[in-house]
């Protein structure tokens, strides 16, 4: 992956005036071009520019992007796996409920409590099956950025 520069300020956020936070469009750039390349395939990153570039400046900056989103998605795991067992839960009650129920309430009030309770398991699956996938090929990429190799060509 190629990203050419003419300033090294626009690596970085221009609200961060110690320059340490990456800018939102180099970001995007970067995602965009990871999640068209194979996920197998190593990605390395050359920073092209016409002036000179701190490099371990750069570097630090772009793990700690990294490490920081690592982060993030290890917290939408956990939320995911908490989503997921909790509606586990609540559907099971109420289908029991709906099965304790069965001969004492209105058919219409026990056809909405069963549909409730099978909803929810429903939504456990669904989270389970594509959310979770989703959200681990999201930290493999994140771990693939993490570990690139990162190339400085300066060109006059």
């Amino acid at each position: 992956m190629k990203i050419k520069i003419n300033n090294e300020e626009e690596l970085y956020n221009s609200f961060d005036k110690f320059e340490e936070t990456l800018s939102d469009d180099l970001i995007s750039y970067i995602k965009n071009k990871e999640e068209i390349s194979s996920i197998k395939e190593k990605e390395d990153i050359e920073i092209i520019s016409t002036n000179k570039i701190d490099e371990n400046k750069f570097r630090n900056s772009f793990k700690k992007y990294c490490e920081e989103q690592l982060i993030l998605i290890s917290r939408k795991q956990k939320i995911n796996k908490t989503k997921q067992i909790w509606m586990l839960i609540l559907g099971i009650l109420f289908i029991i409920l709906s099965i304790l129920l069965a001969d004492k309430i209105n058919v219409i009030i026990l056809e909405i409590i069963s549909t409730i309770g099978s909803f929810s398991i429903w939504e456990s699956a669904n989270s389970w099956l594509l959310q979770s996938k989703a959200i681990k090929l999201d930290k493999l990429r994140t771990k693939k950025l993490k570990n690139s190799e990162i190339k400085f060509v300066n060109i006059k």
